[in-house]
């Protein structure tokens, strides 16, 4: 659960969702703000008049005659708070909504895991199964080889014991195959 991509994206859309809530309720304080400013003024009736530095704008501005500061506090105090309210809301409840998909992840990744680990099992148990079946095959084409060199047994009791040898053997293998595709689903 702590290593999965799909949890990890959605724990931090649920952190994304709980920062955006504590930014939704700072709209609710009240705001206070220092302002200032600076700046020099191009006074006159043309732009550029080369003949006459009185009515030249950017001669006055560039000899610094004119110059202006303000400093100040702006403070802000909503009346009624209905939108930062509805802000505050809607945070809240996109913070629960992705809560509750995060919990659901959760719950359906926890069950695929018990599913796994259960097919895990029972592939495994099959395997295992599967391979003493193979070993009982094998003894058992041993042993009628042994009777068929004696002359004790006709060739077609043994080529029914090469028979199940090889089915035992495939059907250990197939649930070898399956064992080790259950693992691999373990680990996605």
């Amino acid at each position: 659960l702590i290593r999965n991509p799909l949890l990890r994206r959605e724990k931090w859309r649920v952190k994304k969702s709980e920062l955006e809530l504590i930014a939704a309720r700072n709209y609710l304080l009240p705001r206070l703000d220092f302002v200032g400013m600076y700046r020099f003024n191009g006074l006159g009736h043309d732009l550029i008049d080369p003949d006459n530095d009185d009515s030249n704008a950017y001669g006055s501005l560039t000899s610094g005659d004119y110059q202006d500061w303000q400093l100040g506090m702006e403070l802000r105090v909503p009346i009624g708070f209905r939108k930062e309210m509805a802000a505050v809301r809607n945070a809240q409840l996109n913070l629960a909504r992705e809560r509750a998909v995060l919990q659901e992840q959760e719950l359906e990744i926890s069950h695929q895991m018990a599913w796994v680990l259960r097919e895990i099992d029972e592939y495994y148990t099959l395997a295992q199964t599967n391979y003493n079946r193979t070993v009982a095959a094998e003894n058992e084409v041993r042993a009628v080889t042994a009777m068929y060199d004696a002359g004790t047994t006709t060739l077609d009791l043994l080529l029914n014991a090469q028979q199940r040898r090889a089915e035992a053997e495939i059907q250990y293998y197939q649930s070898l195959t399956k064992y080790m595709f259950a693992i691999s689903h373990l680990h996605f």
